[in-house]
């Protein structure tokens, strides 16, 4: 069994993460840091001469996810005894770009991430998230496919 020191779980609260999560626990031991990653997308406005305007909301809503963070930890805390969780919030439009950038500068070993599963049109438009980072990253990912 390989020990990993650190594993990054990108984390939006819904099922896909939590199940997820579940397998990072599974995988990891005691003295593994499972970095969970909260990704803030915010919505923006582009006026008519170029500049970007976020909405007035924008600073409630990373309160919101601070403190939604917070619990979930002390929650993850509780029930897995002994195990380090670590909270990561970042403020991006680019999901993709966070996670493998989260994944070099803190050390992490292996990504473990739910994937969406967007068919058609909307993988077209929208793309991957998960299938951007499993091609890019330099560390070993693990995709759970939502049941």
């Amino acid at each position: 069994m390989v020990n990993f020191k650190k594993i990054l779980c990108p984390y939006d609260f819904s099922e896909n993460a939590d199940e997820a999560l579940r397998y990072a626990v599974k995988l990891a031991n005691p003295n593994t840091e499972i970095c969970l990653l909260n990704i803030i997308q915010l919505p923006y406005l582009i006026d008519p001469y170029g500049f970007v305007y976020y909405d007035e909301k924008a600073d409630q809503l990373k309160k919101d996810v601070e403190s939604a963070m917070e619990k979930k930890i002390n929650e993850l805390n509780e029930r897995y005894k002994g195990f380090v969780f670590s909270p990561h919030i970042a403020v991006n439009n680019d999901p993709a770009e966070v996670i493998l950038q989260k994944q070099k500068e803190a050390g992490c070993e292996m990504v473990i991430m739910g994937s969406h599963g967007r068919k058609g049109l909307k993988r077209l438009l929208m793309g991957s998230v998960a299938e951007t980072v499993l091609r890019e990253a330099d560390c070993p990912v693990l995709i759970i496919k939502h049941k």
